[in-house]
């Protein structure tokens, strides 16, 4: 077991640290302008295109922005066949844009989530291939070889799957397993390039009056602070991540089946042992349960920071007090989201403008919409788009209560990310608000 969780626990002490590292480097000083980029979904030529009009990146897709913070609000990946290149793009920026002074933070979707468990109902046969070698084929091979051994260890516990071991059998499992795919898995897994680098992320943000996150705040949702909902959801995942390999280590599932596949596997599992009045493991067995529970967990629940939709599409009667209370609460004015497309493919005011939703449909071949990003300077609200002018928008009407920017003695806005105290979680630091 103690090997089991050494992944999960470098993953927190990663995240630890790059929480740690992000408020030293803001706490020199407050950016003078943010940009934020909404859902991209694998399109590389319009995420260029967007980051270019904004100047945050030149013709050779290099850094520009000098000190300017942009906020990369989740769903770069799934759907579009050049998620890797977006992928790789926002990685390279982030490390160009701490060399220059700025800062780039991505944070969660719940696409990126998606991935990490092994949901991968979007990833495409395009895209899986961009991630397809040399050696490819051998691996696939290899991995059904091990498949078969897997089922076949379990073939008296009543699972559903009916294993034929024929011609039909092998190319249905190959086409479901196209090249790349094990490649895939691999590089978002807790050791892989892109999984490493997505467990450091914040699930929100809260840059002055600001608050960033990609599905939406539910008013209704107990929490107290920003930092709880990261401490919660990176908690979330970092536990699947300790559960998913203990059950594979004792194969209780194949370490590359697809979520939902392990779900229904494990359920008939448990099902076959407690109708046989086996009581197995103690430790296996409440694995097990907590895996079957993952859809009560805050990463992937509808009311979830990466999930919830009410503040797009919920009448605003219904909402307005509830929301008040919390972005007084927050000491914020504002929330900035994506996740829920614009039929109108702008970017569009809600609550007043107290909230601002900018999934403009970036993925043309998906949603017919356009590239877009929210540029906050100064107090201003601009909306920018690849294809068209700049348009202005309303800032809302400061509330009275919401805590206002911290000055120092010469005036200056004092760090974006406040640090918030210490709390909850043994051996973390919730010092990013």
């Amino acid at each position: 077991m103690r090997r089991n969780t050494r992944p999960a626990l470098r993953v927190f002490l990663a995240c630890l640290a790059s929480t740690l590292l992000l408020t030293l480097a803001v706490t020199a000083h407050a950016p003078v302008r943010v940009v934020a980029v909404g859902d991209v979904h694998g399109a590389f030529p319009e995420l260029v295109a967007i980051l270019q009009r904004t100047m945050l990146i030149d013709a050779n897709r290099q850094w520009a922005g000098g000190s300017a913070t942009l906020v990369q609000t989740g769903d770069v990946l799934d759907r579009g066949a050049r998620s890797r290149e977006c992928l790789d793009l926002v990685i390279e920026l982030e490390r160009q844009a701490e060399k220059a002074g700025g800062t780039v933070i991505p944070l969660l979707g719940n696409h990126e989530a998606m991935n990490l468990m092994g949901d991968v109902r979007y990833v495409t046969p395009d895209i899986y291939r961009t991630f397809a070698t040399d050696r490819s084929d051998k691996v696939r091979e290899q991995a059904y070889q091990d498949y078969m051994t897997f089922l076949a260890a379990h073939r008296e516990h009543g699972h559903a799957v009916v294993v034929t071991d024929d011609e039909a059998w092998r190319q249905k499992w190959m086409d479901a397993h196209p090249p790349g795919f094990f490649e895939y898995r691999d590089a978002f897994g807790p050791a892989g390039k892109y999984g490493r680098w997505i467990r450091q992320h914040h699930a929100v943000i809260q840059i002055g009056d600001a608050v960033f996150v990609h599905g939406g705040l539910n008013p209704a949702l107990p929490f107290g602070s920003v930092a709880e909902l990261n401490e919660k959801v990176r908690s979330e995942l970092a536990g699947f991540d300790t559960v998913w390999q203990a059950l594979a280590g004792r194969k209780v599932i194949w370490r590359y089946m697809k979520l939902a596949e392990a779900i229904q596997h494990v359920g008939e599992e448990l099902k076959w042992i407690q109708a046989r009045g086996r009581a197995g493991d103690p430790e296996t067995a409440q694995e097990m349960q907590k895996l079957l529970g993952y859809k009560s967990w805050m990463a992937v629940s509808s009311d979830g920071p990466l999930w919830y939709r009410g503040l797009a599409q919920d009448p605003e009667e219904k909402l307005t007090t509830g929301l008040t209370a919390m972005l007084t609460r927050l000491g914020a004015q504002y929330i900035v989201m994506g996740h829920t497309v614009q039929s109108t493919f702008e970017i569009t005011p809600r609550f007043a403008n107290h909230v601002f939703l900018m999934d403009t449909g970036m993925l043309k071949e998906e949603y017919k919409g356009r590239a877009s990003a929210l540029e906050i300077r100064d107090g201003r609200l601009t909306a920018y788009y690849a294809d068209g002018e700049p348009k202005v928008l309303e800032p809302p009407a400061r509330s009275k209560t919401a805590r206002l920017p911290t000055l120092d003695s010469r005036g200056t806005r004092q760090a974006a990310y406040p640090r918030a105290p210490a709390r909850r979680m043994r051996g973390s630091i919730a010092s990013v608000k």
